[in-house]
């Protein structure tokens, strides 16, 4: 199965990247690129919104730690949003809920982002 990426910026500028399909070995290269990307660009608050994802494997969970990293360089954040029930149990049990924010719905993410800004660098 093909991972499906769409990627939609909001206009505050907070990205929310919708997956949808399997992430594994063989499909979490393009993700690794999206949120990369994204980064790179200067997005240190981003959105994933997990709700079309039936599974991901460990390939997929070291993409996402290392996005998280990157993002927390800058003081940022990566937000889950809508983890199906095997999603969201992956997370659990490797202890990753203590690092990424989970919310059920985009709004809920987006809430809490934009009353919590990003420092204004020096």
């Amino acid at each position: 199965m093909n991972l499906e990426i769409k990627t939609q910026i909001t206009d505050d500028q907070i990205p929310i990247v919708a997956l949808k399909g399997e992430i594994d070995l063989h499909t979490c290269a393009d993700m690794r690129d999206t949120l990369r990307e994204l980064i790179e660009k200067g997005h240190h608050q981003i959105i994933i919104n997990l709700a079309e994802v039936p599974y991901l494997d460990s390939a997929a969970l070291g993409v996402m730690v290392d996005a998280v990293r990157r993002v927390r360089e800058h003081e940022g954040g990566i937000s889950l949003v809508s983890t199906t029930p095997f999603v969201r149990r992956a997370f659990e049990i490797t202890r990753l809920v203590k690092i990424f924010q989970l919310y059920d719905t985009n709004e809920d993410a987006l809430t809490v982002i934009r009353t919590h800004p990003l420092p204004i660098a020096a």
